[in-house]
């Protein structure tokens, strides 16, 4: 048949019973986009032929008509492809199609339908009359039967698209031990094809905003996993880039710092990752105006004129609390923010609480009268020959724009307006007057024999780990806790793993085999009840966060949590 047409390295032949005469669009699913390909319009029997002299790459493809996606078909090698399709709609909706010089499509189609049957029954049973408790194992029936099947297909075409898009119809059911990274373990990263289909956006966005704590400790650590991972440079290179815009674009306080820490390490270090220069400028503009201002850092130096001429530091203010406002005149968002500031300056909770108003622009006249309008704990300050660098050092690139300050100058609130200020402020002042819960006094013994009590740890800090080997997830909370132990041993917390069993032999055995020697080891010899007391042993394992006074600061956290606490909040947060 190719002897025909030499030059054309694919023949789709689409033929549409009961269709529009509206034109039909060829496309490519690439990521979150649909790239057209090509336009034909219908003849009088509603058919035509795409025809092309090049290669279609493998992926995910779709014929488009009125804006509405007739159906997806697979093509899955860099090859010479020919194949017919034969669409039945019905009422602008695809009712059966009949395809021929291709298996795999045939195949696809199939699992197509067997999953619009499987869940429609499936949403008949949830919309059914029946109790819940009767519902629930059909419900889990079915999706097994839907999962067997997408494993079978996946296996049946393991090399072809049909074998990514099944295999991705669902994520690994269990996780290994702690590991979130099994959420993403159907995804071959190393495999091109995928970026010619929609999983890799869907997978990520999910991982990355549901499946993660979303501290920005936490989110770069997987990040780094991931990017590191070994890759197809151009899976690498869109994986980067879609993170990027993820976490640069999203609305939760901090991501910024994400988007900041991905710009450095992987594009603005190695800029063979893009071949897009004004992205890439861009990015590195992005870099210079927000890497000094990220949340968690201490704030910039601003040392500024007041009307009168006196240097005003921002370094000089002493209160729990600062605003740093940057604002103009002829700016109605300005006027509208500062209003609100101005209010909420003035309550009575808020005496306390110092203000330090950057004017940015140069008229005189102007800043005197913003200067005359303030409150008593505003300072109003000014650089009219922009010597300061704040436009730099704050990312003012447009105003107004507003930060939040603790009491050590560290940026806790940052792009915010004045009720976010008002929720954040409310936040910490109620977590400052909680009363803690004190953790009980237990006197135990150190694997060496040596009686130990809580009491005698003397440190700012204590971490109270719970555990028994035995128990099926202790050893891999273990070992993430012991490498976090030996990164942190030099911000005054002191970790002490409480074993709860009874078996010493077996116990020191398993520390020495894991070699988690060097933190506080204690058990109880007596075997009574002195931990089961206070502790409830069967929620193991257990983490705790204790104070100075060993009182207990959270408990129940995961290695994650208390990895963002130790790392991020400790040296700032007031509440510490």
């Amino acid at each position: 048949m190719w002897s025909l047409f030499l030059a054309v390295f694919y023949n789709l032949f689409l033929c549409l019973n009961g269709g529009s005469d509206s034109p039909v669009i060829l496309a490519l699913q690439q990521g979150e986009h649909v790239i057209p390909i090509d336009t034909l319009s219908p003849d009088l029997q509603g058919c035509m032929t795409f025809t092309g002299e090049q290669i279609l790459e493998p992926g995910q493809y779709m014929f488009v008509q009125d804006n509405r996606r007739l159906f997806n078909f697979l093509i899955s090698r860099p090859e010479p492809v020919s194949i017919r399709f034969i669409a039945t709609i019905n009422k602008g909706r695809t009712e059966d199609i009949q395809i021929d010089g291709s298996e795999e499509n045939n195949a696809y189609m199939r699992f197509y339908r067997f999953l619009q049957d499987k869940y429609a029954l499936i949403n008949n049973i949830l919309d059914s009359d029946s109790a819940p408790q009767e519902k629930l194992p059909e419900v889990e029936r079915m999706e097994g039967v839907i999962r067997e099947y997408t494993h079978f297909l996946a296996g049946q075409f393991d090399s072809c698209m049909l074998g990514i898009i099944a295999r991705n119809v669902f994520t690994p059911q269990h996780a290994n031990g702690e590991n979130p990274m099994h959420y993403l373990g159907y995804i071959d990263f190393t495999d091109s094809r995928y970026l010619n289909t929609s999983i890799l956006p869907v997978r990520l966005k999910e991982f990355f905003t549901q499946k993660l704590v979303q501290q920005p400790d936490t989110l770069i650590r997987y990040t780094d996993l991931i990017l590191k991972e070994e890759m197809h440079p151009r899976v690498r290179a869109y994986c980067a880039r879609y993170l990027f815009t993820l976490f640069f674009t999203s609305e939760i306080m901090g991501m910024e710092r994400v988007a900041v820490h991905i710009a450095n390490e992987y594009f603005l270090n190695n800029p063979d990752l893009s071949d897009d220069p004004e992205m890439l400028q861009e990015m590195e503009t992005y870099v210079q105006f927000n890497a000094q201002c990220l949340t968690g850092m201490k704030a910039p130096l601003l040392a500024l004129p007041d009307a009168d001429g006196t240097v005003r530091s921002l370094d000089a203010i002493q209160a729990p609390y600062t605003v740093v406002f940057f604002f103009e005149d002829n700016c109605p968002a300005c006027s509208d923010e500062l209003l609100k500031l101005v209010k909420l300056s003035k309550r009575d909770d808020y005496q306390d609480v110092r203000f330090y108003a950057v004017y940015t622009q140069n008229n005189q006249g102007v800043f005197e009268k913003y200067s005359d309008f303030f409150p008593n704990n505003w300072v109003t300050v000014w650089d009219p020959d922009l010597g300061s660098e704040f436009h730099r050092k704050y990312n003012v690139r447009s105003t107004p724009r507003l930060y939040l300050l603790d009491r050590n100058k560290t940026i806790i609130g940052r792009d915010i307006g004045t009720e976010t200020l008002n929720e954040i402020m409310e936040d910490h002042r109620s977590r400052e007057q909680v009363d803690l819960p004190v953790a009980p006094n237990i006197t135990l013994e150190t694997e060496n024999g040596e009686s130990y009590a809580l009491y005698d740890i003397q440190a700012p800090y204590t971490v109270l780990y719970i555990y028994d080997p035995s128990c099926t997830t202790c050893g891999m909370v273990t070992h993430l806790l012991y490498q976090l132990y030996k990164n942190t041993r030099d911000i005054e917390v002191v970790f002490s793993a409480l074993y709860t069993g009874n078996d010493y032999k077996s116990w020191r055995k398993w520390l020495a085999e894991g070699t988690y020697t060097d933190w506080i080891n204690l058990w109880n010899p007596s075997g009574d009840d002195r931990i089961s007391r206070h502790y409830n042993i069967n929620e193991i394992p257990l983490i705790l966060l204790l104070d100075k006074d060993k009182k207990i600061i959270a408990d129940h956290l995961s290695v994650e949590t208390l990895t963002y606490i130790l790392t991020e909040l400790m040296p700032h947060d007031p509440l510490f």
